[in-house]
């Protein structure tokens, strides 16, 4: 059974240029890959599911889709009933849906998990919600965890959500924003900071956005992590998929700009010759947010309150 009608399965043609975007971020996701890849296989023993195999699952900020398809989709109940790969770009769902539209009970839809008001189609439909490497760019995230908290049934559900707390590509951001070359690029350079940047307690922080949402049972994991980017190229291929800001300059002040950020890279000490191949190593230390939540049964919540109520009359 398909839980959204055919008007939102119509698939759409995919312009070139969108294809390309979508199709770097889709190479270059070599550190996303590795960690939710790891994640998931941690997490899976932990998550609650269905004893009749039938689990929905929705994943948030998919992007071109195949740290979903690749990582998730094969270790899921064979008897699944339903995946829907979600992200806020057109783009982004277009490259999924063109890739990955064949294979059986996977849907792909447009979602701000940020939105005002979540979309009645998504609302109490699903039984995990699954989220790597996209709220970071969220910064009203106490909304993005009221909207999951809405898109699990009212029976109950999980989620597992993996985020960046700090990166130093933020720092590189804030830095070049400072000059007077970039900063018309980059006027709106806090939108696009993790809000746990510059936080002490990232951890505790998130704890509370839970708690205060409504979830229970949930662990918030602050990993400290390192990634090495072999050669400049590669640093470059990886800033293009995922900078905001280079769609904004033309084709020659792109390449000044990618330039910029490996010097800044390099200021920072985040950089070390690589002897074999007369290039770089860049290293790149961060902390990951790693959460695992549940929503309870809303139905034994009420009893149980009307249960604790009548008591309190009682005594």
């Amino acid at each position: 059974k398909k839980i959204f009608s055919k008007k939102y399965q119509k698939k759409k043609k995919i312009s070139t240029s969108n294809m390309n975007l979508a199709s770097l971020y889709h190479r270059a996701s070599a550190v996303q890959r590795r960690d939710s890849k790891q994640i998931f296989q941690e997490y899976i023993k932990v998550m609650k599911w269905r004893s009749d195999g039938h689990d929905t699952l929705i994943d948030i900020g998919s992007g071109s889709g195949n740290v979903l398809m690749e990582y998730i989709y094969p270790l899921l109940p064979p008897t699944f009933n339903t995946v829907l790969s979600t992200d806020i770009s057109a783009r982004m769902v277009e490259f999924a849906r063109h890739n990955y539209g064949a294979i059986r009970r996977v849907q792909f839809e447009v979602l701000d998990i940020a939105c005002a008001e979540l979309p009645q189609q998504f609302c109490n439909r699903f039984d995990h919600v699954t989220s790597f490497y996209c709220l970071h760019w969220v910064q009203n995230q106490k909304r993005a965890l009221q909207n999951i908290h809405q898109l699990l049934r009212v029976s109950g559900g999980d989620c597992l959500l993996v985020f960046l707390a700090n990166n130093p590509i933020y720092d590189v951001y804030l830095e070049l924003a400072k000059s007077q070359k970039w900063r018309d690029y980059m006027q709106d350079v806090q939108e696009f900071i993790s809000p746990l940047h510059h936080s002490s307690d990232p951890g505790a922080e998130f704890s509370k956005l839970l708690e205060e949402t409504g979830f229970v049972d949930f662990t918030v994991e602050i990993r400290n992590e390192i990634y090495v980017y072999d050669g400049t190229q590669n640093v470059k291929d990886n800033v293009k998929a995922i900078c905001p800001f280079l769609e904004r300059m033309s084709a020659a002040l792109q390449e000044d700009f990618l330039d910029d950020i490996i010097q800044c890279v390099a200021n920072m000490n985040l950089r070390e010759a690589d002897i074999n191949t007369k290039d770089f190593k860049f290293i790149a230390p961060y902390k990951l947010v790693v959460v695992y939540a549940r929503k309870p049964n809303e139905f034994l919540s009420s009893m149980f309150e009307e249960t604790e109520r009548a008591a309190k009359r009682l005594i």
